[in-house]
């Protein structure tokens, strides 16, 4: 059984398939041509990256077509690729280097997620960005403008605000309609609002179904080690999912002032001489870790209280 690469663009994507280059169109014609292609051969797997959307489409025809497909980190595999010592970056190149890292790496294969979750994904990354716009714009204001650009600045305020009132709606509906359950448990936890239950359901699936090691590391909230020798370095986080560790990282500032169980936990942390931010990141693997467990505990039936 083989891997095949695919490296995706917006017009089209390249496919390194058994020592060959291919080249579709990322529509429906090309699609079905490489769907056709794949069905001759015997496929471990079909390697992508994410591309902002516009590898959707060909995930979406693939899994329906039942020919399995990976979709990796872009990151591990140009780590890879520098390990290999190809370090060119052409589409044809990452097509091939894509393939040799589902050859050698084997990565998961995609799973999809259900059809509201999808649909959360996008309202809470659209209200992420208009919440950021609205943050951009306050610190505008705070430089004291001129009396057409205060105005023009406070009319953009006010258009983001009903925008983001109009997304809290829908968010709201789409769960109570899907996860008002998972959304219950969730909020059981004293620091964790409706905007960070929305984030976890959507984009953290796997809370409740991994370890507490697994689901930290998979966010990016478990330290990494940088240790060589007798030499010990300063631990870091990295990786992971950002949306996730933002949304956990307000709500762990929220839960150090609401929270007992991770407020004496924070005390400790600043009394030892730990940083702020530090003692705050601690605190986000804490809470990652009890959310995990009460999910686990939902998930089996017991109580999670």
């Amino acid at each position: 059984m083989i891997s095949v690469g695919c490296d995706v663009g917006k017009k089209n994507f390249n496919v390194f398939l058994e020592g060959k280059n291919y080249e579709f169109e990322n529509e429906k014609k090309g699609i079905g041509e490489f769907v056709r292609l794949c069905k001759k051969h015997v496929i471990a797997r079909v390697v992508l990256e994410p591309t902002g959307g516009y590898e959707r489409k060909l995930l979406k025809s693939l899994h329906d077509s039942d020919i399995p497909v990976s979709v990796v980190n872009p990151k591990y595999v140009r780590n890879f690729a520098g390990i290999e010592k190809d370090l060119a970056k052409t589409d044809k190149i990452d097509a091939k280097v894509l393939s040799e890292y589902g050859e050698t790496v084997r990565p998961k294969l995609y799973e999809p997620k259900e059809p509201y979750r999808c649909e959360l994904e996008t309202l809470t990354n659209r209200r992420g960005n208009l919440v950021q716009m609205k943050r951009e714009e306050k610190q505008r204001l705070e430089k004291k403008p001129g009396k057409r650009i205060l105005k023009s600045i406070n009319q953009l305020l006010k258009h983001l605000e009903k925008q983001i009132a109009e997304l809290d709606c829908e968010i709201e509906k789409l769960i109570k309609e899907n996860a008002c359950a998972k959304a219950e448990v969730l909020q059981s936890e004293k620091g964790i609002g409706p905007q960070t239950t929305a984030v976890l359901i959507a984009s953290l699936p796997e809370l409740g179904h991994l370890n507490n090691r697994q689901i930290a590391k998979l966010v990016g909230a478990a330290p990494m080690a940088k240790d060589s020798g007798t030499k010990s370095g300063k631990r870091f986080v990295r990786g992971g999912r950002e949306r996730v560790r933002t949304a956990l990282y307000m709500a762990s500032i929220s839960a150090v002032k609401s929270n007992d169980k991770v407020k004496d936990f924070y005390k400790r942390l600043r009394d030892k001489g730990m940083p702020v931010k530090a003692a705050i990141l601690a605190v986000e693997r804490k809470l990652l870790v009890i959310l995990n467990s009460k999910m686990r505990l939902f998930y089996e039936g017991k109580d999670y209280f």
